[in-house]
């Protein structure tokens, strides 16, 4: 393939190693329900309470069937290559493979990161979405009447005596809820849980953390029976970044369709050969991909930052 016929995006397979390792390393590109997006926004509608009644005459339902909305952003990179160094059309691929790998991992943590972490409000572009960190410690959040702010956050200090407790209560916030469904609950939580967890015993000695052979095999690692999917984005952060450095988080689904993923495109490369007209003879590599994120229900949802 001659570097001239690359004009255009070219998306990257799913089943390549790219996706892969997204797959791999990115808890909401995994975990999430998907949607297809054709423009920028996108309506999902939000299911609520049904009123039942018995006896012989029907009682009209007055419960609101109301939308959360996506809004698709851009996770994009570039870099540039010099020409010398792209002697055929085989380094050109080679090389949007290998950076292609790279922006693969820098991406998923990205994603998690803003998906799951920031701390501020949505702009669009440093915070591309509200958080589900951010819905948790927000009065109404995402326009759902009756939440107040932490109802649904556990603030831990670290201390090993209040480790049980602490994650215990985490679930429980959501466990006792119209939101949880054992079936398809998840924990995503950042990788320095892995040692508090290995640590922690219930009553009777026995470990509260399982540690499994990994997804691919079946037996994922699982606290109190919910299957855990490790996130190096699941930190606090005051914006959207790869590798935050904030709280670790651990966060409780009680339903992991209530992860909402909206999919424009992506991720898809485009490589710009220079031209006659450019001033030097270097080649830009582009990737990106367009996604939209929103938490269907904040009563879905239960965060524990570990603070110390």
């Amino acid at each position: 393939m001659a570097a001239n016929d690359m004009s255009d995006w070219i998306p990257i397979e799913w089943d390549s190693a790219v996706i892969q390792r997204v797959l791999k390393a990115s808890a909401i590109e995994a975990t999430a329900s998907r949607t297809g997006m054709t423009t920028s926004t996108k309506r999902i509608l939000r299911a609520g309470d049904f009123d039942v009644n018995t006896g012989t005459t029907y009682v009209d339902d007055d419960s609101d069937l109301d939308y959360v909305t996506l809004t698709a952003r851009r996770f994009m990179g570039k870099t540039v290559l010099e020409e010398d160094d792209l002697k055929d059309a085989e380094s050109i691929v080679d090389v949007i493979g290998q950076r292609a790998m790279d922006y693969a991992n820098s991406y998923a943590t990205y994603l998690d990161n803003a998906c799951v972490g920031v701390t501020a409000s949505e702009n669009g572009t440093t915070v591309p979405f509200t958080s589900i960190y951010k819905t948790v410690r927000t009065n109404g959040a995402n326009g759902t009447s009756g939440y107040v702010a932490d109802a649904n956050y556990v603030n831990w200090n670290g201390a090993a005596s209040g480790a049980y407790n602490s994650l215990s209560n985490t679930l429980k916030l959501v466990e006792v809820g119209d939101y949880f469904d054992e079936a398809n609950a998840l924990i995503i939580a950042n990788t320095a849980f892995r040692d508090v967890l290995r640590q922690v015993k219930d009553n009777n000695g026995t470990p509260i953390f399982v540690q499994g052979q990994g997804t691919d095999s079946g037996q994922p690692d699982t606290l109190f029976g919910i299957e855990i999917f490790w996130s190096r984005g699941a930190k606090t952060s005051a914006v959207a970044g790869s590798k935050p450095a904030g709280n670790p988080l651990l966060v409780f689904v009680g339903d992991r369709g209530l992860l909402k993923l909206g999919v424009r495109s992506g991720p898809e490369t485009i490589v710009t050969p220079a031209d006659a007209q450019s001033n030097t003879d270097q080649t830009a590599l582009k990737l990106r991909s367009r996604r939209g994120f929103a938490l269907g229900n904040v009563f879905g949802a239960a965060v524990l930052e570990k603070t110390g």
